[in-house]
């Protein structure tokens, strides 16, 4: 039986690293032509060197906060491989931060890269493929896309914009042939966590780039990760009060954490069972 992806082109912004890597890879494997794009023509040339194998991939290093390179990706893309079937807008930063201390520039920094990337994709890409009458665009959201995370007030800002506006344009695009699926990881094993270390709840890259794709292949709307993570989403969501005693107790506990100096980044495992 072929893979959904077989023969496909694909572009993955953020696909040096992390997840967009990860899925970069297993696009490659499951016999896609990836376009895999970073920010850095180093972290480029890393990637190319990793991925000599492939000669189905494809490299360009573009700067997603501006829009004249992602209009050039997309455009390369097209004039060399004849058509654009999948887009990942997966380049993103994480942040994690007391939101008294953010500055200005944190939020602009934020917004550019983890919204206005995801905007200039969709922007370029969408007229392609609904001059092809098919397409798929694939947005990287977050678990505080869908939930309100404390000390998390830019990403969330950032992230529900994307997770509200993919799930607006999957229904003005259905009948089109154009899908939308928004990605909603918890903690994934990557260095966006820095020298912060990785949460014991993450889970590795490649897993979360099957799954991410398993549900891709099925046109799902929203693909949240991992299991445990879609777990909390579905009982926070139906259950109004747990919610505000579990955002009130993590908030409580990342508070602490600040102001002891020791970050807090995890899912505590004791607040996953909380109840009423």
């Amino acid at each position: 039986m072929s893979d959904v992806f077989a023969g496909k082109i694909a572009i993955v912004t953020g696909g040096t690293s992390g997840i967009g890597y990860a899925v970069s890879e297993e696009l490659l494997k499951r016999g896609a032509t990836v376009w895999v794009i970073g920010s850095r023509q180093e972290s480029v040339e890393k990637a190319k060197a990793s991925f000599t194998a492939y000669t189905n991939a494809r490299f360009a290093a573009v700067d997603v906060t501006v829009a004249d390179q992602v209009k050039g990706m997309i455009d390369t893309c097209v004039r060399e491989d004849g058509r654009l079937d999948y887009l990942f807008n997966n380049a993103g930063i994480g942040m994690t931060h007391p939101s008294g201390y953010l500055t200005l520039d944190m939020w602009k920094k934020a917004i550019d890269l983890n919204l206005w990337g995801v905007i200039y994709g969709i922007h370029y890409a969408l007229p392609v493929m609904l001059a092809q009458k098919s397409g798929h665009i694939v947005n990287t959201s977050s678990i505080a896309g869908i939930l309100p995370l404390p000390s998390q007030a830019v990403y969330c800002a950032t992230k529900y914009a994307v997770s509200g506006m993919t799930e607006s344009l999957r229904y003005e695009f259905a009948e089109a042939g154009i899908v939308f699926t928004s990605i909603c990881p918890a903690n994934v094993a990557t260095a966006i966590f820095g020298k912060a270390g990785v949460p014991k709840e993450a889970i590795p890259a490649e897993e979360a780039a099957r799954t991410i794709l398993d549900g891709v292949a099925k046109k799902e709307a929203c693909v949240i990760l991992p299991a445990f993570a879609e777990q909390l989403y579905e009982r926070l969501a139906n259950d109004p009060v747990l919610k505000e005693k579990f955002m009130l107790e993590y908030a409580r506990r990342r508070n602490e954490g600040w102001r002891s100096g020791v970050a807090y980044l995890g899912i505590p495992e004791d607040m996953l069972d909380m109840q009423r």
